[in-house]
């Protein structure tokens, strides 16, 4: 089924619940979320950051037309995400990539699929450049229309669906649903998103709304996320939780991707967390039902149980971790072994600290090049383990797979963590 990226003409449509644990829901029990509307499919996300784009019959006359598609998909989804559209030249029949056709057809503009599956496609994307048999309205200001029609179907180009066919589309909007359906819910209802054809400017005149922007980059990554600490810890309850700055996502094991409703606020999410903390650096479960968040050179302890932050904390990491070396004000990452020890790393360096002991073990930190064949050398970000002997190593837009048994990272990695770890930030 093709999207189409109109209801009729320009003038017809305008040029789940959220499971709460732990402690996701306000005092009125109410799900929190932030207004980043989008309703992706997760598996049409691409698995790539660079994606070839190819025009199927590019000549001199359609030549300005190419260039305002190319201009303007560079300032609204390039410029807001990590994705690097790249070529634009010529197609090879059978090339990867976006494949786009110019024709002037009584048919409006369209994508044929969402996202990834686009890839290679002849004429996956068609767009008009002339309007001569579909809106001539836009025969006096086709730049602008082309610039509309673009940006909306590179949204698709990107795994998203048309934002009225969420289920929690309002009775005010009447645009009936057109194509495919996503399966993730990224915020409430917005009509003024370029991908929704309820708003009162048609395709959002050709740019991103503030919740576009903030939504797609949950999917695809920004650099604004750079100075942002990040870290997961997976929950006894089939879930792994992403922090991200003062937000988390909350990711489903069993479909392999965010749950709806996702980013949150820590603090609406993790009872009695201590509003000093605006991020977390790393954290690590314990045997015990428990787990130990670190920011800075402070820890709390987080009562899985009773899903709340234990009384007292945060406390200073110095003179509670017997053992712990003084140069180490703060520590990147952390991972539980099943040898009943748990390492943390920081910078080049990492420690060994033995759970029974409760302790360092003594001769740490020692650099990570000398023990950690495969691994990233320095800079690791974050770490999770899985019930298959296997710990993911994460740092930039990558991540490695490591196999406790063998001690070596997995053949075939790094990956790219966008498409692999859908709906993470990065």
């Amino acid at each position: 089924m093709s999207l189409t990226l109109t209801g009729a003409g320009l003038g017809g449509c305008g040029p789940a619940e959220v499971p709460t644990s732990p402690s996701e829901a306000s005092s009125t029990g109410t799900p929190v979320s932030r207004k980043d509307e989008l309703y992706p499919s997760s598996q049409a996300i691409w698995r790539t950051l660079g994606i070839p784009v190819c025009w199927e019959n590019p000549t001199a006359e359609n030549a300005s037309g190419r260039a305002w598609t190319q201009d303007q998909v560079e300032k609204t989804w390039e410029s807001a995400t990590y994705v690097d559209f790249t070529g634009w030249g010529a197609c090879t029949p059978g090339a990867d990539g976006i494949h786009i056709q110019v024709a002037d057809t009584p048919e409006p503009p369209h994508t044929e699929v969402l996202g990834r599956g686009l890839n290679g496609v002849t004429n996956g994307i068609v767009l008009n450049f002339t309007f001569e048999n579909w809106s001539p309205s836009c025969q006096g200001t086709q730049e602008s229309c082309v610039r509309a029609a673009a940006a909306h179907a590179f949204g698709h180009a990107l795994g998203l669906a048309h934002e009225q066919n969420r289920p929690d589309r309002p009775a005010t909007c009447t645009d009936a649903p057109q194509g495919p359906n996503g399966d993730i819910l990224v915020g409430p209802f917005d009509e003024g998103s370029i991908m929704s054809a309820c708003g009162p400017t048609w395709n959002n005149g050709g740019e991103l709304s503030a919740g576009d922007i903030n939504g797609i980059r949950q999917f695809y990554g920004s650099p604004t996320f750079a100075s942002l600490t990040r870290d997961a810890i997976t929950w006894p309850n089939g879930k792994i939780y992403f922090f991200n700055g003062n937000e988390y996502a909350r990711y489903d094991v069993a479909t392999e991707k965010v749950d709806s409703g996702y980013p949150m606020p820590i603090v609406d999410g993790f009872a009695g967390w201590p509003a000093t903390w605006t991020g977390v650096d790393t954290m690590v479960h314990w045997p015990d039902e428990k787990a130990y968040f670190f920011r800075g050179s402070e820890y709390l302890l987080y009562d899985v149980a009773a899903d709340r932050v234990a009384p007292g904390y945060p406390r200073p990491i110095a003179g509670n971790w017997p053992g712990w070396p003084a140069t180490w004000t703060g520590v990147d990452a952390a991972v539980r072994w099943p040898n009943g020890k748990v390492y943390f790393f920081r910078g080049s360096e990492y420690l060994r600290y033995d759970v029974a002991a409760d302790k360092v073990d003594p001769g740490y930190p020692l650099p990570i090049s000398a023990r950690w064949p495969g691994l990233w050398t320095s800079g690791i970000e974050y770490t999770l383990s899985d019930d298959n002997g296997k710990v993911y190593f994460f740092k930039g837009r990558e991540f490695l797979r490591y196999d406790v048994v063998t001690l070596s990272v997995d053949p075939g990695y790094p990956m790219p963590i966008v498409g692999n770890w859908v709906g993470i930030p990065f």
